[in-house]
């Protein structure tokens, strides 16, 4: 179950690493016109803060709270800091030598929090007429 699990992490990885390839800064930044909508920008950013806060509480065994790492909000930017953070997840998880129901559950949520996230762009992404990548298995 954990090898399956982090196979799919690792595909959801690569999916947002095709997004933000796609993107240029001002579609980072664009809303759409509904109540309680979030951008591009504000999405990742809280993927990247969830990546580098879910691999401290993996390597701890236990959540530590959320934080985020990422200040500037360019294509550029997102783009070295999901590499890095997905980076930093698959290093954590590869180092830890006891593998604990905790750190199970702490895997299964950030994946859980990586999917929502993509969902989330997908609708945003259609609604304003971009393509989604084809690695993005949701669309």
């Amino acid at each position: 179950m954990k090898d399956t699990l982090i196979k799919n992490l690792e595909a959801r990885f690569v999916a947002y690493t095709d997004i933000i390839t796609g993107c240029s800064d001002e579609q980072l930044q664009q809303k759409l016109d509904v109540p309680r909508n979030k951008s591009l920008a504000e999405h990742l950013w809280c993927v990247v803060g969830a990546r580098e806060s879910y691999a401290a509480a993996i390597k701890a065994d236990e959540w530590k709270g959320f934080s985020c790492s990422l200040q500037q909000f360019t294509q550029v930017d997102f783009s070295e800091k999901l590499k890095e953070s997905a980076g930093v997840v698959l290093s954590c998880i590869g180092e830890v030598e006891e593998w604990t129901e905790a750190r199970n559950e702490l895997v299964l949520a950030l994946y859980e929090h990586e999917v929502m996230h993509e969902g989330q762009l997908i609708r945003h992404m259609y609604s304003l007429g971009y393509s989604v990548p084809e690695s993005v298995k949701w669309s």
